[in-house]
């Protein structure tokens, strides 16, 4: 292309780290080859130079004496221990968590085990940092300031705090109350050197997304700019678990922030890769570490363990003759110590991520069910029904080939890969056939009942309840509409709202005016649309009070979306939400509005 050259000239020319960077990230973009621009040795100089010039103030806490080595992976020589400490200084001053080409290009040249080692002690050390607790003396600062205004509350409104226990207490009583809260709360805060984040995120692989997943779901109402840096760090590492993560934040997160951020770098990870959003979530979903047959190797060195994956998906364990085994066993004279030490943490680690698969994708098919979500046959075959894990929750599903925009026949996949109707005749569908879900919407009652039949007859519990519930139908004369206030008017208890509907996998809708919220919201990210399901309201901190359901309704980027636009599937499932709700409570009331307390 004809920007390549004019680019080329400006790399030579720029000495500028941060210049060389960007121009590095353009050429790659427009595909040129960057090899020719990495030099080890030039580094190793570049690096020398640099931290001669000192360390930035803001990275004066890193241990960079505790940074593990790492090697090239070409020849499995050392890299020279300055790289990796100025590679950490030049992100640091380029404050931002997403790794430029230069960065990722020398890092992918690092052995991939020591590279992900790296990563993973960067992000650990930078949460630590920012965690880190106060000092014993600014924590007793904080507590005293916090029981004087507490002594100021009570006495200008002592009838609040009758029945408190704060209200008799002293003030050295009230410091002491709250000073164990102040030494557990962090004490400041690491984000001024969040571009560290960008050397995790070119480094990092399995051990990243569980380090952020317990970070975000810890402080996810307190250190906000930490959280949206960890989410943009995510969308560079190279590593499945990361990205599917990402996209879990994006769906179901509590926090709108963050939802937004995670959606925003899905969508720019998707067009780096050049896929849709939804494609995106197909090619990542994490294995665990099991092949397509669903078994993991474990080696002993001088034996092989397996692990299995059973059809319930819980794990079983075999030595290599298949006898069973409960338990991995301690190594033996003959075997590696420490190979089978690191089997040990394998199993350990497939455990774990094996349980966030199964739910995550679960979640993931529920809502590709309600957004009549569908798949190229080819794509549906090689990214589901060939995957490990994936492919136990489609045969617990039952799907739909499409022709014309309907379903013309059903299947559900069986163990030995083919399919089969709900009468057990052989269905075979061509690659470019196009496949979705079933669901009550778009099947008619006869298949609906024959499918019922055959779950019940062959024992299986379905992934999720495709039909049975019973379908809303639109009205033709209500597409135009935003609202609908089909069960307006019911009564129930606020904590029976509340847990009815967090069991539906809604959260608490945004505080208004007053520390007042309305509304528990779902959000459907692959529509960019949540479920937004009306209630008469209640304060924040939550009381148990008597309150009244209002409305249903679906918001697109903070405005209402007509009814008629919203898929049929999804708003038959998102009225039988508010109809489950509904029946926790004593039902309808026409004078609900004088009883609902305010």
């Amino acid at each position: 292309m004809a920007a390549i050259e004019p680019l080329e000239q400006a790399f030579r020319r720029d000495r500028n780290d941060a210049a060389q960077g960007a121009i590095l990230t353009a050429l790659e973009t427009l595909g040129a080859p960057l090899d020719r621009y990495l030099s080890p040795t030039g580094l190793a100089k570049a690096a020398e130079a640099g931290l001669k010039k000192g360390i930035p103030q803001d990275l004066a806490w890193f241990p960079f004496a505790q940074l593990p080595g790492v090697r090239w992976e070409r020849k499995g020589e050392p890299v020279d221990e300055n790289i990796p400490r100025w590679l950490l200084v030049q992100s640091c001053r380029l404050k931002t968590a997403e790794p430029g080409a230069l960065l990722r290009r020398y890092c992918a040249m690092f052995r991939a085990q020591d590279r992900e080692a790296l990563g993973a002690f960067v992000l650990s050390a930078w949460i630590a940092h920012d965690l880190s607790p106060p000092s014993r003396e600014v924590a007793e600062e904080r507590a005293c300031a916090d029981a004087q205004q507490m002594q100021g509350w009570i006495a200008r409104y002592p009838q609040g705090y009758e029945g408190s226990p704060l209200k008799d207490m002293t003030l050295d009583e009230l410091v002491a109350h709250y000073l164990p809260g102040h030494l557990r709360t962090p004490g400041g805060s690491a984000i001024g050197s969040k571009g560290v984040l960008a050397l995790a995120a070119a480094c990092g692989g399995a051990q990243i997304a569980p380090t952020v997943q317990e970070y975000l779901k810890e402080w996810y109402g307190h250190r906000a700019a930490q959280g949206k840096a960890l989410i943009q760090m995510l969308a560079w590492v190279e590593h499945p678990a990361a990205t599917q993560l990402m996209l879990s934040v994006g769906s179901r997160f509590r926090t709108k922030g963050f939802q937004e951020e995670a959606t925003r770098q899905a969508q720019l990870l998707a067009e780096r890769k050049g896929w849709t959003l939804a494609e995106l979530a197909d090619r990542t979903v994490p294995t665990a570490g099991f092949d397509e047959r669903g078994t993991l190797e474990l080696d002993y060195g001088g034996r092989k363990l397996f692990a299995r994956l059973r059809e319930d998906m819980t794990i079983a364990l075999e030595t290599a003759d298949g006898k069973p085994i409960a338990a991995l066993p301690e190594a033996r004279k003959d075997d590696d110590e420490a190979k089978a030490k690191e089997a040990k943490k394998r199993l350990s680690a497939a455990r774990k991520e094996l349980k966030g698969i199964l739910a995550l994708q679960k979640d993931r098919l529920y809502e590709a069910m309600c957004t009549a979500r569908a798949w190229r046959c080819e794509d549906w075959s090689a990214y589901l029904l060939q995957h490990p894990i994936v492919r136990r929750h489609c045969q617990r599903l039952v799907w739909g080939s499409l022709e014309m925009g309907k379903i013309a026949r059903t299947f559900r996949p069986l163990d030995d890969g083919t399919l089969t109707d709900a009468d057990d005749n052989r269905v075979t569908l061509t690659l470019d056939v196009t496949v979705c879900l079933a669901h009550d919407s778009n099947c008619d009652l006869p298949v609906r009942q024959a499918w019922l039949k055959h779950f019940e007859d062959y024992g299986l519990v379905a992934l999720f309840q495709q039909f049975g519930k019973g379908c809303y139908a639109l009205p033709d004369d209500r597409r135009e509409i935003t609202v609908l206030g089909d069960f307006e008017g019911h009564m129930l208890d606020a904590y029976k709202l509340r847990g009815a509907a967090t069991r539906l996998g809604y959260i608490r809708g945004a505080a208004e005016d007053g520390g007042w919220f309305y509304a528990y919201t779902k959000r459907f990210a692959s529509l960019g649309v949540e479920a937004v399901v009306g209630f008469s309201g209640n304060p924040l901190p939550e009381q148990n009070r008597k309150v009244a359901l209002t409305s249903l309704a679906f918001r697109r980027s903070g405005s209402e979306v007509p009814l008629g636009e919203v898929p049929a599937g999804l708003l038959s499932e998102c009225w039988n939400d508010m109809r489950l709700i509904a029946a926790e409570g004593s039902g309808f009331d026409a004078d609900w509005q004088s009883k609902v307390e305010r």
